[in-house]
Formats: C-alpha cells, sequence, structure tokens
C-alpha cells in the first residue's frame, strides 16, 4: 500500500513445529503480524493453517518453538489466558450457544472481556454496539439455532469483538458463504480493521484474500513457502505449482 506507514510487530511466531504423532501439521514457521493490517493466510488443505491458529491461541501445545504476544512469551498459555490477553478468534465451524439467543451470545463474550490496555475499542464495549456494527441487531432475542449459515458467521464475529480483542483470528470466515455474503464480509472485516483491530484470515476464497489482505502467507505441508504482497504471491512459481491442477483462481478480478 503506497504510503502506508509501517507498524511494529504485536505477534511474532518462531521456529513453530507441532507433530500429531507420525504427521508434521507445521514445520519450523516464522511468522509476524504487524499492528494495524490484515494478513491473509492461505495454502491447500492440510497444510497447516488452523493449526497454526490453533498453537498461537493455546489450543494444541506447540512441539517446538515460540509464540511472542506484545514481546512477552505466551507459548501454550491456556486460551482463555491468551484470549484476556487481547487475541479473539473465530473458528472454521460457526461455533454459538445454539440454545441462547443471539443477544446472550454476545452477552457472555462481553461479560468476560478485558479491558484494552491500549485505550482502543472502537466503541464496541456493549453487546447492544457489537449488534448494531455486524448488522445483526434486528434480530438479537432470536434464538442462535435459527439463524441462516451467513448470519451464523456475522455472530460469531460478534462474539470475537465481544472479548475486545487487539489481534483477531478469522478462520475460513468465508466458508459456505454465497457470492453477496462475502462481499458484505470483506466489507466488515475492513470495517473491523478501522475499528483498531489488527485481522489475521484464513480463507480458500481466494478473490476475497486478494482483495482484502495487504500481506499473504503460503503454507504447504506444514511449510511457509511465500510471503508478500498479493501481486507477488499470486504470480510465484511455486505458489503456482501447490494450487496446480486445482479449481482456484489465484486472481482479485
Amino acid at each position: 500500500m503506497i504510503g502506508r506507514v509501517e507498524m511494529p510487530a504485536i505477534l511474532e511466531v518462531q521456529r513453530l513445529e507441532k507433530r500429531f504423532g507420525g504427521v508434521v501439521a507445521l514445520a519450523g514457521v516464522d511468522l509476524t503480524v504487524n499492528e494495524g493490517e490484515i494478513l491473509g493466510i492461505i495454502g491447500p488443505n492440510g497444510s497447516g493453517k488452523t493449526t497454526l491458529f490453533n498453537v498461537i491461541t493455546g489450543v494444541h501445545r506447540p512441539t517446538s518453538g515460540h509464540v511472542s504476544w506484545l514481546g512477552e512469551d505466551i507459548t501454550a498459555k491456556a486460551p482463555h489466558v491468551v484470549a484476556k490477553k487481547g487475541i479473539g478468534r473465530t473458528f472454521q465451524q460457526a461455533m454459538a450457544f445454539s440454545a441462547l439467543s443471539i443477544a446472550e451470545n454476545v452477552r457472555i463474550a462481553c461479560q468476560h472481556s478485558r479491558k484494552r490496555e491500549d485505550g482502543a475499542n472502537g466503541g464496541l464495549t456493549t453487546p447492544t454496539e457489537i449488534l448494531d456494527f455486524v448488522e445483526l441487531s434486528h434480530l438479537a432475542g432470536e434464538g442462535a439455532a435459527n439463524l441462516g449459515f451467513g448470519n451464523l458467521r456475522k455472530l460469531g464475529l460478534a462474539i470475537a469483538l465481544g472479548s475486545q480483542p487487539r489481534l483477531l483470528l478469522a478462520d475460513e470466515p468465508a466458508a459456505g458463504l454465497n457470492d453477496r455474503e462475502t462481499a458484505d464480509l470483506a466489507t466488515l472485516i475492513r470495517a473491523i480493521s478501522a475499528r483498531h483491530i489488527t485481522v489475521a484470515v484464513i480463507d480458500h476464497d481466494m478473490k476475497l484474500m486478494m482483495t482484502l489482505c495487504e500481506r499473504l502467507i503460503v503454507l504447504d505441508f506444514g511449510y511457509k513457502i511465500k510471503e508478500g504482497p498479493p501481486e507477488e504471491v499470486r504470480n510465484d512459481p511455486k505458489v503456482l505449482e501447490v494450487y496446480l491442477g486445482g479449481d482456484v483462481e489465484l486472481t482479485g478480478n
């Protein structure tokens, strides 16, 4: 982005490795997330993308390597500890308490939130403000079990925002969405970024990722094979080889 001021790294991952028995899910991955950016993480199924998020957020303990948040080592900290420090996330499977209303789901997230130490909360501190922001306020009393898939994805983001994150990790937020819903999602993620929340996104929708993200990291079989701006990544021979034969078009057009 022309004229963009380089921001400091808030999350650093160093030589991160995760093995499940004889299967190597992450093979010495290094990456940084810079404050204020929208970072994209792409790669074929089984490349280690979700495992990366799970290790960062404490769902899985790494086999080796380190995760640093604002200069503090948070490697293998419990998920609730990581969340309290300012890292929120969504999941591949849209998750909510199905027996509760939309408002109740977000209220629970807000009740367990932290106060952002940097003083930036973007005005999203109450369930009402968050539901207005994600355009679900008209369904606040509706049971989460009754939501369509697009609105369930919005609810997942609303719950994550309820924790007052400084960094939001979004795992395949466009999965199952149609073109209109995906376009609305991109608008919402940009609006989240504008609220002083750094975003890292995993998704298989290459059009979304190429147009939404300022920087892309490509994983393949647990290895980081490329990092750079979208226009550089989509023309890289190794990246094209990874996707060769699939139905993914590496373009933002």
